[in-house]
Protein backbone atom coordinates (compact mmCIF):
# COMPACT_ATOMS: atom_id res chain seq x y z
CA UNK A 1 0.00 0.00 0.00
CA UNK A 2 1.40 3.49 -0.72
CA UNK A 3 2.10 5.35 1.99
CA UNK A 4 1.93 9.51 2.09
CA UNK A 5 5.43 9.26 3.17
CA UNK A 6 5.91 7.68 -0.08
CA UNK A 7 3.76 9.69 -2.37
CA UNK A 8 5.76 12.67 -1.21
CA UNK A 9 9.01 11.28 -2.58
CA UNK A 10 7.75 10.35 -5.65
CA UNK A 11 6.45 14.04 -6.24
CA UNK A 12 9.68 15.21 -5.83
CA UNK A 13 11.43 12.62 -8.20
CA UNK A 14 8.84 14.13 -10.24
CA UNK A 15 9.59 17.49 -9.41
CA UNK A 16 13.43 16.85 -9.92
CA UNK A 17 12.82 15.45 -13.37
CA UNK A 18 10.21 18.50 -14.34
CA UNK A 19 13.41 20.84 -13.72
CA UNK A 20 15.82 18.81 -15.59
CA UNK A 21 13.76 18.20 -18.25
CA UNK A 22 12.91 22.35 -18.79
CA UNK A 23 16.68 22.96 -18.34
CA UNK A 24 17.23 20.46 -21.14
CA UNK A 25 14.80 22.06 -23.07
CA UNK A 26 16.38 25.69 -22.19
CA UNK A 27 19.76 24.62 -23.03
CA UNK A 28 18.80 22.99 -26.16
CA UNK A 29 16.56 26.38 -27.13
CA UNK A 30 19.85 28.20 -26.35
CA UNK A 31 21.82 26.38 -28.56
CA UNK A 32 19.29 26.28 -31.36
CA UNK A 33 19.36 30.09 -31.42
CA UNK A 34 22.64 30.59 -31.39
CA UNK A 35 22.96 28.40 -34.58
CA UNK A 36 20.57 30.14 -36.27
CA UNK A 37 22.05 33.54 -35.67
CA UNK A 38 25.20 31.98 -37.37
CA UNK A 39 23.79 31.20 -39.89
CA UNK A 40 22.18 34.81 -40.31
CA UNK A 41 25.74 35.99 -39.63
CA UNK A 42 26.80 36.49 -43.04
CA UNK A 43 24.12 39.50 -43.50
CA UNK A 44 25.57 41.64 -40.72
CA UNK A 45 28.86 40.97 -41.95
CA UNK A 46 28.93 41.70 -45.64
CA UNK A 47 27.03 45.05 -43.97
CA UNK A 48 29.98 46.05 -41.36
CA UNK A 49 32.47 45.56 -43.78
CA UNK A 50 31.29 47.30 -47.07
CA UNK A 51 29.76 50.24 -44.89
CA UNK A 52 31.11 52.77 -42.33
CA UNK A 53 28.90 53.68 -39.22
CA UNK A 54 26.37 55.53 -40.78
CA UNK A 55 24.44 58.61 -39.49
CA UNK A 56 20.52 59.77 -40.20
CA UNK A 57 20.46 63.38 -40.05
CA UNK A 58 19.60 65.62 -36.74
CA UNK A 59 17.78 62.51 -35.29
CA UNK A 60 21.37 60.23 -35.11
CA UNK A 61 23.75 62.88 -33.87
CA UNK A 62 21.15 64.30 -31.38
CA UNK A 63 19.88 60.69 -30.08
CA UNK A 64 23.63 60.20 -29.02
CA UNK A 65 25.11 63.45 -28.29
CA UNK A 66 22.02 65.19 -27.04
CA UNK A 67 21.72 66.06 -23.02
CA UNK A 68 18.83 65.35 -21.30
CA UNK A 69 15.63 67.45 -21.91
CA UNK A 70 12.98 67.70 -23.90
CA UNK A 71 14.65 66.67 -27.34
CA UNK A 72 15.65 62.88 -26.02
CA UNK A 73 12.78 62.49 -23.36
CA UNK A 74 9.85 63.93 -24.58
CA UNK A 75 9.86 64.69 -28.41
CA UNK A 76 12.14 61.00 -28.95
CA UNK A 77 11.60 58.83 -26.63
CA UNK A 78 13.94 58.06 -24.45
CA UNK A 79 15.48 54.41 -24.36
CA UNK A 80 17.90 54.46 -27.58
CA UNK A 81 19.73 57.82 -26.55
CA UNK A 82 20.50 56.47 -23.16
CA UNK A 83 21.24 53.20 -24.47
CA UNK A 84 23.42 54.01 -27.59
CA UNK A 85 25.91 56.41 -25.15
CA UNK A 86 26.84 53.93 -22.99
CA UNK A 87 29.71 52.44 -24.99
CA UNK A 88 30.95 56.09 -26.15
CA UNK A 89 31.14 56.71 -22.36
CA UNK A 90 32.55 53.42 -21.27
CA UNK A 91 35.04 54.14 -23.91
CA UNK A 92 35.54 57.95 -23.38
CA UNK A 93 36.26 56.60 -19.57
CA UNK A 94 38.74 53.73 -20.27
CA UNK A 95 40.78 56.86 -22.42
CA UNK A 96 40.81 59.11 -19.22
CA UNK A 97 42.54 56.43 -16.91
CA UNK A 98 45.47 58.53 -16.67
CA UNK A 99 43.92 61.43 -16.19
CA UNK A 100 41.25 61.05 -13.55
CA UNK A 101 40.05 64.23 -13.80
CA UNK A 102 38.67 63.19 -17.29
CA UNK A 103 36.79 60.61 -16.03
CA UNK A 104 33.81 63.37 -14.62
CA UNK A 105 30.85 63.07 -16.38
CA UNK A 106 28.32 65.76 -16.66
CA UNK A 107 25.18 64.32 -18.08
CA UNK A 108 23.75 67.94 -18.31
CA UNK A 109 26.39 68.26 -21.50
CA UNK A 110 26.60 66.85 -25.06
CA UNK A 111 28.08 63.46 -25.40
CA UNK A 112 31.99 63.90 -27.17
CA UNK A 113 31.89 61.15 -29.86
CA UNK A 114 34.89 58.70 -30.45
CA UNK A 115 35.62 56.11 -33.16
CA UNK A 116 35.72 53.04 -30.70
CA UNK A 117 32.54 53.82 -28.71
CA UNK A 118 30.69 54.23 -32.38
CA UNK A 119 31.70 51.01 -33.57
CA UNK A 120 30.81 49.41 -30.09
CA UNK A 121 27.53 50.37 -30.64
CA UNK A 122 26.74 49.33 -34.12
CA UNK A 123 28.18 45.59 -33.44
CA UNK A 124 25.68 45.76 -30.47
CA UNK A 125 23.08 46.63 -33.03
CA UNK A 126 23.89 43.64 -35.20
CA UNK A 127 24.07 41.30 -32.27
CA UNK A 128 20.83 42.28 -31.08
CA UNK A 129 19.33 42.07 -34.71
CA UNK A 130 21.21 38.91 -34.89
CA UNK A 131 19.46 37.24 -31.81
CA UNK A 132 15.91 38.87 -32.52
CA UNK A 133 15.91 37.30 -36.19
CA UNK A 134 17.32 33.73 -34.76
CA UNK A 135 14.85 33.63 -32.07
CA UNK A 136 11.85 34.38 -34.35
CA UNK A 137 13.13 31.39 -36.63
CA UNK A 138 13.16 29.20 -33.94
CA UNK A 139 9.61 29.78 -32.83
CA UNK A 140 8.54 29.86 -36.28
CA UNK A 141 9.59 25.80 -36.50
CA UNK A 142 11.29 23.27 -34.87
CA UNK A 143 12.11 21.44 -38.53
CA UNK A 144 15.94 22.08 -39.24
CA UNK A 145 15.49 22.37 -43.27
CA UNK A 146 12.27 24.70 -42.61
CA UNK A 147 14.24 27.20 -40.23
CA UNK A 148 17.52 27.16 -43.27
CA UNK A 149 14.70 28.10 -45.83
CA UNK A 150 13.55 30.70 -43.20
CA UNK A 151 17.30 32.19 -42.76
CA UNK A 152 17.17 32.35 -46.54
CA UNK A 153 14.53 34.37 -46.80
CA UNK A 154 15.75 36.97 -44.04
CA UNK A 155 18.77 36.98 -45.95
CA UNK A 156 17.17 37.74 -49.07
CA UNK A 157 15.86 41.24 -47.22
CA UNK A 158 19.13 43.68 -47.19
CA UNK A 159 16.99 46.26 -45.25
CA UNK A 160 16.82 44.53 -42.16
CA UNK A 161 21.03 44.22 -41.63
CA UNK A 162 21.35 47.92 -43.43
CA UNK A 163 19.73 49.41 -40.43
CA UNK A 164 21.33 47.92 -37.92
CA UNK A 165 24.23 50.17 -39.03
CA UNK A 166 22.18 53.30 -38.20
CA UNK A 167 23.26 55.28 -35.27
CA UNK A 168 19.23 55.96 -35.21
CA UNK A 169 16.68 54.46 -33.42
CA UNK A 170 14.96 52.96 -35.97
CA UNK A 171 17.88 50.02 -35.26
CA UNK A 172 16.43 49.34 -32.27
CA UNK A 173 12.74 49.80 -33.11
CA UNK A 174 13.65 47.29 -35.74
CA UNK A 175 14.98 44.60 -33.35
CA UNK A 176 12.70 45.50 -30.64
CA UNK A 177 9.81 44.51 -33.64
CA UNK A 178 10.90 41.61 -34.57
CA UNK A 179 11.47 40.49 -31.09
CA UNK A 180 7.63 41.12 -30.10
CA UNK A 181 6.98 39.17 -32.90
CA UNK A 182 8.83 35.72 -31.83
CA UNK A 183 7.09 36.73 -28.16
CA UNK A 184 3.94 36.49 -30.01
CA UNK A 185 4.12 33.63 -32.01
CA UNK A 186 5.45 31.70 -28.48
CA UNK A 187 2.16 32.60 -26.78
CA UNK A 188 -0.12 31.79 -29.84
CA UNK A 189 1.58 28.07 -29.78
CA UNK A 190 1.41 28.08 -26.26
CA UNK A 191 -1.70 26.09 -24.53
CA UNK A 192 -1.31 27.94 -21.45
CA UNK A 193 -0.24 31.46 -20.89
CA UNK A 194 3.19 30.88 -19.25
CA UNK A 195 3.97 33.84 -16.69
CA UNK A 196 7.47 33.97 -18.33
CA UNK A 197 6.02 34.86 -21.41
CA UNK A 198 4.29 37.49 -20.40
CA UNK A 199 6.73 39.20 -18.51
CA UNK A 200 8.85 38.84 -21.58
CA UNK A 201 5.48 40.12 -23.82
CA UNK A 202 5.43 43.38 -21.46
CA UNK A 203 9.14 44.29 -21.30
CA UNK A 204 9.46 44.07 -25.17
CA UNK A 205 6.06 46.45 -25.25
CA UNK A 206 7.63 48.60 -23.09
CA UNK A 207 11.01 48.58 -24.57
CA UNK A 208 9.52 49.21 -28.00
CA UNK A 209 7.37 52.49 -27.09
CA UNK A 210 10.57 53.60 -25.20
CA UNK A 211 12.55 53.64 -28.72
CA UNK A 212 9.42 55.02 -31.03
CA UNK A 213 5.89 56.62 -30.75
CA UNK A 214 4.44 54.73 -33.27
CA UNK A 215 5.75 51.86 -31.48
CA UNK A 216 2.08 52.26 -29.40
CA UNK A 217 1.05 49.91 -32.59
CA UNK A 218 2.30 46.83 -31.58
CA UNK A 219 0.86 46.73 -27.88
CA UNK A 220 -2.62 45.70 -30.68
CA UNK A 221 -0.38 42.51 -31.73
CA UNK A 222 -1.00 39.79 -29.19
CA UNK A 223 -4.31 40.84 -28.22
CA UNK A 224 -5.53 40.55 -31.93
CA UNK A 225 -4.27 37.02 -32.50
CA UNK A 226 -6.28 35.87 -29.04
CA UNK A 227 -9.31 37.90 -30.18
CA UNK A 228 -9.56 36.16 -33.81
CA UNK A 229 -9.45 33.11 -31.77
CA UNK A 230 -12.44 34.31 -29.40
CA UNK A 231 -14.64 35.44 -33.02
CA UNK A 232 -13.36 32.01 -34.91
CA UNK A 233 -14.62 29.70 -31.62
CA UNK A 234 -17.80 31.69 -30.79
CA UNK A 235 -19.88 28.52 -30.86
CA UNK A 236 -17.38 26.30 -28.75
CA UNK A 237 -17.94 27.08 -25.02
CA UNK A 238 -14.95 26.41 -23.51
CA UNK A 239 -12.38 27.87 -26.31
CA UNK A 240 -14.46 30.92 -26.39
CA UNK A 241 -13.30 31.57 -22.73
CA UNK A 242 -10.11 30.05 -23.34
CA UNK A 243 -9.48 32.76 -26.02
CA UNK A 244 -11.51 35.63 -24.38
CA UNK A 245 -8.97 35.36 -21.58
CA UNK A 246 -5.94 35.21 -23.47
CA UNK A 247 -7.17 38.42 -24.77
CA UNK A 248 -7.85 39.92 -21.52
CA UNK A 249 -4.51 38.50 -20.10
CA UNK A 250 -2.24 40.59 -23.06
CA UNK A 251 -4.54 43.24 -22.82
CA UNK A 252 -4.16 43.79 -19.49
CA UNK A 253 -0.16 43.10 -19.38
CA UNK A 254 0.22 46.30 -22.04
CA UNK A 255 -1.78 48.16 -20.28
CA UNK A 256 0.20 48.10 -17.43
CA UNK A 257 3.65 48.40 -20.24
CA UNK A 258 1.97 51.67 -21.46
CA UNK A 259 1.44 52.87 -17.80
CA UNK A 260 5.40 51.89 -17.04
CA UNK A 261 6.49 54.12 -19.72
CA UNK A 262 4.43 57.14 -18.75
CA UNK A 263 5.79 57.07 -15.30
CA UNK A 264 9.25 56.64 -16.58
CA UNK A 265 8.94 59.77 -18.53
CA UNK A 266 7.35 61.64 -15.69
CA UNK A 267 10.40 60.45 -13.45
CA UNK A 268 12.88 61.63 -15.83
CA UNK A 269 11.13 64.74 -16.35
CA UNK A 270 11.27 65.47 -12.12
CA UNK A 271 15.07 64.32 -12.20
CA UNK A 272 16.11 66.58 -15.49
CA UNK A 273 13.63 69.01 -13.98
CA UNK A 274 11.91 69.21 -17.83
CA UNK A 275 8.06 70.18 -18.01
CA UNK A 276 5.99 67.52 -18.99
CA UNK A 277 4.05 67.65 -21.75
CA UNK A 278 3.00 66.54 -25.26
CA UNK A 279 5.16 67.32 -28.29
CA UNK A 280 2.77 65.81 -31.18
CA UNK A 281 2.91 69.80 -32.81
CA UNK A 282 6.60 68.75 -34.00
CA UNK A 283 5.43 66.43 -36.24
CA UNK A 284 2.07 67.56 -37.33
CA UNK A 285 3.75 71.08 -38.09
CA UNK A 286 5.34 69.75 -41.31
CA UNK A 287 1.85 69.59 -42.90
CA UNK A 288 1.23 72.72 -42.30
CA UNK A 289 2.88 74.63 -45.64
CA UNK A 290 0.79 72.48 -47.79
CA UNK A 291 -1.80 75.44 -46.97
CA UNK A 292 0.18 77.37 -49.66
CA UNK A 293 -0.55 75.34 -52.39
CA UNK A 294 -4.17 76.41 -51.99
CA UNK A 295 -5.20 79.50 -54.16
CA UNK A 296 -4.73 83.12 -52.67
CA UNK A 297 -8.43 84.09 -51.56
CA UNK A 298 -9.47 80.70 -50.55
CA UNK A 299 -6.15 80.63 -48.64
CA UNK A 300 -6.94 83.73 -46.68
CA UNK A 301 -10.55 82.54 -46.01
CA UNK A 302 -9.07 79.60 -44.56
CA UNK A 303 -6.60 81.53 -42.18
CA UNK A 304 -9.23 83.89 -41.21
CA UNK A 305 -11.28 80.83 -40.35
CA UNK A 306 -8.06 79.17 -37.92
CA UNK A 307 -7.94 82.76 -36.45
CA UNK A 308 -11.77 82.79 -35.42
CA UNK A 309 -11.66 79.33 -33.92
CA UNK A 310 -9.54 80.45 -31.41
CA UNK A 311 -9.47 83.53 -28.20
CA UNK A 312 -5.98 83.11 -27.59
CA UNK A 313 -4.32 86.31 -29.02
CA UNK A 314 -0.57 84.90 -28.87
CA UNK A 315 -2.33 81.90 -31.32
CA UNK A 316 -4.28 83.90 -33.61
CA UNK A 317 -1.22 85.95 -34.19
CA UNK A 318 0.72 82.57 -34.88
CA UNK A 319 -1.24 81.29 -37.47
CA UNK A 320 0.31 82.76 -40.42
CA UNK A 321 3.58 83.37 -38.43
CA UNK A 322 4.17 79.61 -38.17
CA UNK A 323 3.04 79.27 -42.13
CA UNK A 324 5.88 82.33 -42.60
CA UNK A 325 8.10 80.62 -41.18
CA UNK A 326 8.31 77.64 -42.62
CA UNK A 327 11.15 74.60 -42.41
CA UNK A 328 12.06 72.30 -39.60
CA UNK A 329 9.73 72.57 -36.46
CA UNK A 330 12.13 74.55 -34.40
CA UNK A 331 11.74 77.60 -36.64
CA UNK A 332 8.23 77.24 -35.65
CA UNK A 333 9.31 77.54 -32.30
CA UNK A 334 11.33 80.00 -32.34
CA UNK A 335 8.64 82.07 -33.78
CA UNK A 336 6.18 81.46 -31.32
CA UNK A 337 8.93 82.22 -28.47
CA UNK A 338 9.45 85.51 -30.03
CA UNK A 339 5.24 86.43 -29.87
CA UNK A 340 5.23 84.49 -26.17
CA UNK A 341 7.82 87.40 -25.26
CA UNK A 342 6.41 90.62 -27.40
CA UNK A 343 3.09 89.70 -25.28
CA UNK A 344 4.86 90.06 -22.10
CA UNK A 345 5.06 86.70 -20.69
CA UNK A 346 7.85 86.38 -18.59
CA UNK A 347 9.43 83.24 -19.35
CA UNK A 348 12.87 81.18 -19.99
CA UNK A 349 14.48 78.19 -20.34
CA UNK A 350 12.32 75.17 -20.22
CA UNK A 351 8.88 76.79 -19.21
CA UNK A 352 9.22 78.78 -22.45
CA UNK A 353 9.85 75.66 -24.71
CA UNK A 354 6.65 74.14 -22.78
CA UNK A 355 4.71 77.15 -23.76
CA UNK A 356 5.91 77.58 -27.09
CA UNK A 357 4.88 73.25 -27.56
CA UNK A 358 1.46 74.68 -26.04
CA UNK A 359 0.89 77.12 -28.69
CA UNK A 360 2.22 74.95 -31.46
CA UNK A 361 0.08 71.90 -30.43
CA UNK A 362 -3.26 74.14 -30.26
CA UNK A 363 -2.20 75.70 -33.97
CA UNK A 364 -1.85 72.04 -35.05
CA UNK A 365 -4.94 70.60 -33.17
CA UNK A 366 -6.95 73.41 -35.19
CA UNK A 367 -5.28 72.78 -38.54
CA UNK A 368 -6.38 68.95 -38.35
CA UNK A 369 -10.18 69.81 -36.34
CA UNK A 370 -10.97 71.58 -39.50
CA UNK A 371 -8.60 70.40 -42.19
CA UNK A 372 -8.66 71.83 -45.68
CA UNK A 373 -9.23 69.57 -49.00
CA UNK A 374 -5.28 69.59 -49.20
CA UNK A 375 -4.30 68.13 -46.58
CA UNK A 376 -6.47 65.22 -46.81
CA UNK A 377 -5.50 64.44 -50.34
CA UNK A 378 -1.47 64.57 -48.91
CA UNK A 379 -2.25 62.09 -46.26
CA UNK A 380 -4.45 59.87 -48.88
CA UNK A 381 -1.63 60.34 -51.50
CA UNK A 382 0.45 59.06 -48.62
CA UNK A 383 -1.27 56.09 -47.85
CA UNK A 384 -2.22 55.18 -51.28
CA UNK A 385 1.88 55.81 -52.05
CA UNK A 386 3.15 53.72 -49.40
CA UNK A 387 0.98 50.54 -49.53
CA UNK A 388 1.06 50.38 -53.62
CA UNK A 389 4.35 51.67 -54.94
CA UNK A 390 6.72 51.78 -52.28
CA UNK A 391 9.22 49.04 -52.24
CA UNK A 392 12.26 47.69 -49.91
CA UNK A 393 14.71 48.34 -52.55
CA UNK A 394 12.81 51.98 -52.22
CA UNK A 395 13.68 52.11 -48.58
CA UNK A 396 16.83 50.64 -48.78
CA UNK A 397 17.94 53.26 -51.07
CA UNK A 398 16.82 56.03 -49.11
CA UNK A 399 18.63 54.99 -46.26
CA UNK A 400 21.77 55.43 -48.04
CA UNK A 401 20.97 58.72 -49.61
CA UNK A 402 20.03 59.94 -46.06
CA UNK A 403 23.42 58.51 -45.01
CA UNK A 404 25.29 60.59 -47.82
CA UNK A 405 23.33 63.81 -47.17
CA UNK A 406 23.92 63.84 -43.15
CA UNK A 407 27.54 63.70 -43.59
CA UNK A 408 27.00 66.78 -46.29
CA UNK A 409 24.59 68.02 -43.30
CA UNK A 410 27.69 67.79 -40.27
CA UNK A 411 29.93 69.72 -42.19
CA UNK A 412 27.82 72.39 -43.60
CA UNK A 413 27.02 73.40 -39.80
CA UNK A 414 29.76 74.84 -37.49
CA UNK A 415 28.01 73.10 -34.14
CA UNK A 416 27.68 69.77 -36.15
CA UNK A 417 30.93 69.84 -37.46
CA UNK A 418 32.92 70.38 -34.11
CA UNK A 419 31.15 67.55 -32.72
CA UNK A 420 32.22 65.15 -35.73
CA UNK A 421 35.15 66.34 -37.83
CA UNK A 422 37.40 63.93 -35.82
CA UNK A 423 34.99 61.11 -36.53
CA UNK A 424 36.08 58.25 -38.99
CA UNK A 425 32.78 57.85 -40.06
CA UNK A 426 32.11 61.10 -40.90
CA UNK A 427 35.18 61.43 -43.11
CA UNK A 428 35.88 61.60 -47.05
CA UNK A 429 36.77 58.17 -47.31
CA UNK A 430 33.41 57.07 -45.31
CA UNK A 431 31.43 58.87 -47.94
CA UNK A 432 33.16 57.14 -50.84
CA UNK A 433 32.77 53.77 -49.03
CA UNK A 434 28.45 54.73 -49.05
CA UNK A 435 28.99 55.11 -52.52
CA UNK A 436 30.91 51.92 -53.36
CA UNK A 437 28.96 49.77 -51.17
CA UNK A 438 25.45 50.69 -52.01
CA UNK A 439 26.44 49.43 -55.83
CA UNK A 440 27.00 45.92 -54.47
CA UNK A 441 23.99 43.87 -55.64
CA UNK A 442 22.94 42.18 -52.35
CA UNK A 443 23.07 45.73 -50.51
CA UNK A 444 20.78 46.87 -53.48
CA UNK A 445 18.14 44.76 -52.44
CA UNK A 446 16.28 42.02 -54.70
CA UNK A 447 12.57 43.15 -53.77
CA UNK A 448 10.49 45.14 -56.45
CA UNK A 449 7.44 44.45 -55.28
CA UNK A 450 5.95 47.33 -53.43
CA UNK A 451 5.31 46.20 -49.95
CA UNK A 452 1.14 46.91 -49.49
CA UNK A 453 0.91 44.39 -52.34
CA UNK A 454 3.64 41.86 -51.02
CA UNK A 455 1.11 41.99 -47.78
CA UNK A 456 -1.95 41.53 -49.85
CA UNK A 457 -0.47 38.48 -51.38
CA UNK A 458 0.66 36.89 -48.42
CA UNK A 459 -2.50 37.40 -46.43
CA UNK A 460 -4.13 35.93 -49.85
CA UNK A 461 -1.99 32.92 -49.39
CA UNK A 462 -2.23 31.90 -45.79
CA UNK A 463 -6.23 31.75 -46.08
CA UNK A 464 -5.97 30.17 -48.92
CA UNK A 465 -3.79 27.53 -47.12
CA UNK A 466 -6.14 27.46 -44.09
CA UNK A 467 -9.02 26.84 -46.43
CA UNK A 468 -7.18 24.11 -47.28
CA UNK A 469 -5.87 22.98 -44.26
CA UNK A 470 -2.60 23.13 -44.90
CA UNK A 471 -1.69 25.16 -42.03
CA UNK A 472 -3.19 26.04 -38.46
CA UNK A 473 -5.38 28.58 -37.57
CA UNK A 474 -3.11 29.76 -35.42
CA UNK A 475 -0.83 30.75 -38.04
CA UNK A 476 -3.49 32.53 -39.94
CA UNK A 477 -4.54 34.66 -36.75
CA UNK A 478 -0.85 34.98 -36.42
CA UNK A 479 -0.62 36.56 -39.96
CA UNK A 480 -3.77 38.58 -39.85
CA UNK A 481 -3.22 39.81 -36.42
CA UNK A 482 0.39 41.45 -38.39
CA UNK A 483 -1.87 42.61 -41.42
CA UNK A 484 -3.98 44.52 -39.00
CA UNK A 485 -0.70 46.11 -37.43
CA UNK A 486 0.81 46.86 -40.32
CA UNK A 487 -2.35 48.76 -41.87
CA UNK A 488 -2.59 50.71 -38.32
CA UNK A 489 0.89 51.71 -38.57
CA UNK A 490 1.50 53.18 -41.77
CA UNK A 491 -2.11 54.70 -41.53
CA UNK A 492 -1.64 56.23 -38.21
CA UNK A 493 1.94 57.77 -39.55
CA UNK A 494 1.39 58.82 -42.38
CA UNK A 495 -2.16 60.94 -41.01
CA UNK A 496 0.24 62.73 -38.90
CA UNK A 497 3.70 62.85 -40.86
CA UNK A 498 4.19 63.86 -44.70
CA UNK A 499 5.61 60.81 -46.70
CA UNK A 500 8.95 59.96 -45.90
CA UNK A 501 10.29 55.87 -47.18
CA UNK A 502 11.68 55.51 -43.81
CA UNK A 503 8.32 55.63 -42.55
CA UNK A 504 7.60 52.20 -43.84
CA UNK A 505 10.69 50.01 -42.86
CA UNK A 506 8.07 48.36 -39.89
CA UNK A 507 6.00 47.38 -42.84
CA UNK A 508 8.91 45.35 -44.46
CA UNK A 509 9.38 43.77 -40.98
CA UNK A 510 5.58 43.10 -40.45
CA UNK A 511 5.88 40.97 -44.05
CA UNK A 512 9.14 38.94 -44.01
CA UNK A 513 7.58 37.62 -40.36
CA UNK A 514 4.61 36.84 -41.42
CA UNK A 515 6.37 34.98 -44.42
CA UNK A 516 8.28 33.54 -41.85
CA UNK A 517 5.75 32.41 -39.98
CA UNK A 518 3.72 30.69 -43.24
CA UNK A 519 7.26 29.20 -43.97
CA UNK A 520 7.26 28.07 -40.48
CA UNK A 521 4.33 25.27 -41.83
CA UNK A 522 6.30 24.25 -44.59
CA UNK A 523 6.23 20.47 -43.22
CA UNK A 524 2.45 20.83 -43.59
CA UNK A 525 2.64 21.88 -46.78
CA UNK A 526 5.05 19.28 -48.40
CA UNK A 527 4.76 16.54 -45.71
CA UNK A 528 5.94 13.74 -48.28
CA UNK A 529 9.51 15.89 -49.28
CA UNK A 530 10.13 16.33 -45.45
CA UNK A 531 9.25 12.59 -44.40
CA UNK A 532 11.67 11.48 -47.59
CA UNK A 533 14.30 13.89 -46.28
CA UNK A 534 14.04 12.24 -43.08
CA UNK A 535 14.13 8.59 -44.22
CA UNK A 536 17.09 9.53 -45.73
Amino acid sequence: MTTPKDLAGMNRVWSALRSFLSACKGRLFARETLLCAVGLSPGSLVVMLNFPVLWRDYDGLGQMTAPPGHLIILAQPPLYPFLSRLPVLFVSALSGLAHPHSLEINIHRPVLLNNLGLVLVIIAQHLALLFALALLVVTCSRRAFVRCVIIVVFLCHPVLFVIAQFVSSEALATILAIALIAIAVHLAREKELARNGLIALGLCLYANLMTRHNALVYFALAPLVFLFGTIVFLPNQRKWRAHFRKFLITSAVGAIALIAVQLTILGLCLVFHEPYRFVIGRSLIYRFDLIDRMPIEEKAIYLRKLQSSTSDPITREAIPAVLEAKGYWGDSMRVIKDLIQRHGQRLGGNKLDARADHYLNEICQLYYQFPPPVLLADIRDAIVHSFSRTTPREIIQFFYLDAESSLALYRSRPDFRKKTEHLVSCSAEAESRIQRAKETRWLRGFDPIPCGITLSIILALAIILRSLGRIEGKALRLVLALGVVDVLMIVGTLSLSPYIPRYILPSCVINVSALAILLGKLDNLFPGLLSQKRLT
